[in-house]
């Protein structure tokens, strides 16, 4: 089944272009353009109310954004145009297994150097158990060792030893925990969103900027004719 949804995941970025032309349509209403009169003549909105934020949900295809082509095109489609944060979803009643929550830490580890964008780590279904846990495996390696101790596999000591070598990664990582169900840490999650724009202005936009200046003196050479 997933060769099935990745092809399709492949085929929708063919078209992802549009996708972003339509977000910064709906993003520009802020700036209170193209509005139509009604049939009583009052203004009204062509597209409906502005929007502060955009979401690009893909649920349960990790592998869109470990390694396949179309999850680089979502990301850097938006973070060329918007301010862009990954939001790494962590299932945490799953996560209570110390051998899963390590497997989850590994593979935001990997998402994030890949796209060198802002991320947060969002541990959702808070309403089914609390992710109290999770930070503190995160900011204190010595209590997750503790907590896997009586598992002698070599999944285990694996775990063990990835433990600390992300101990930096993962203890400064933003963490919020949410629940859709009743809608707890919301408000906090999008605060995080909200400092992450500082921290797309001065690493990946900088980034962006100067890889685009680099372009641009490689035409003018090319141009020029000069080796």
């Amino acid at each position: 089944p997933n060769g099935g949804l990745l092809t399709a995941v492949n085929l929708f970025a063919t078209k992802f272009d549009q996708v972003v032309e339509l977000c910064e349509r709906r993003a520009a209403q802020e700036s209170g353009l193209e509005r139509t009169a009604d049939e009583d003549g009052e203004d009204e909105d062509e597209r409906g109310e502005a929007i502060n934020y955009i979401i690009g949900d893909t649920p349960g295809q990790i592998e869109v954004f470990t390694w396949s082509a179309s999850g680089q095109i979502f990301a850097e489609s938006f973070a060329s145009q918007f301010p862009t944060c990954i939001a790494f979803v962590v299932d945490t009643p799953k996560c209570t297994e110390p051998r899963t929550f390590m497997s989850n830490m590994l593979q935001a580890c990997s998402v994030l150097y890949k796209y060198k964008l802002p991320m947060i780590l969002v541990y959702n279904k808070c309403d089914i158990s609390r992710h109290e846990f999770a930070i503190e495996w995160m900011k204190d390696f010595e209590n997750y060792q503790q907590a896997i101790s009586t598992d002698t596999s070599y999944a285990a000591s694996l775990s063990r030893s990835l433990s600390l070598v992300l101990e930096d990664f993962y203890g400064n990582m933003p963490s919020v925990g949410v629940s859709s169900v009743t809608g707890s840490g919301m408000d906090e999650f999008f605060n995080l969103v909200d400092a992450s724009v500082e921290e797309y202005n001065e690493n990946y936009k900088k980034t962006l900027e100067s890889n685009k200046s680099a372009e641009k003196v490689g035409e003018l050479l090319g141009d020029m004719k000069v080796s």
